[in-house]
C-alpha cells in the first residue's frame, strides 16, 4: 500500500467535519420556532400527581455549623524555639 503525504491527511481531517457542518446547515431551514402557550397558570402543568412523586426531600438546615479546622502553615513542626 502506498503511503499518503501527511498534508493530505491533515486537509482531509479538517475538511470532512467542516463539510459535514456546512451540509447540515444547508439542509435545515433554520431554527424551529418554539411552541409557547398564550397563557400559563401555576399548578396547571400536566404531570404526575404530587403523591406519586415520593416523599419530599428534607430541607432542614443546621442552625449552627462546626468551626473550621485551624490552618497550620508552620513548616517546622519539631523546633519552635527559633
Amino acid at each position: 500500500m502506498r503511503s499518503v503525504p501527511k498534508a493530505v491527511l491533515l486537509i482531509a481531517a479538517l475538511a470532512l467535519p467542516i463539510a459535514a457542518v456546512l451540509v447540515s446547515f444547508a439542509l435545515t431551514d433554520g431554527p424551529r420556532t418554539p411552541q409557547v402557550p398564550a397563557t400559563v397558570q401555576v399548578g396547571s402543568a400536566p404531570g404526575p400527581e404530587p403523591s406519586q412523586l415520593g416523599p419530599p426531600a428534607s430541607t432542614v438546615v443546621p442552625t449552627e455549623l462546626p468551626p473550621p479546622a485551624p490552618d497550620d502553615d508552620d513548616d517546622d513542626d519539631e523546633h519552635d524555639d527559633d
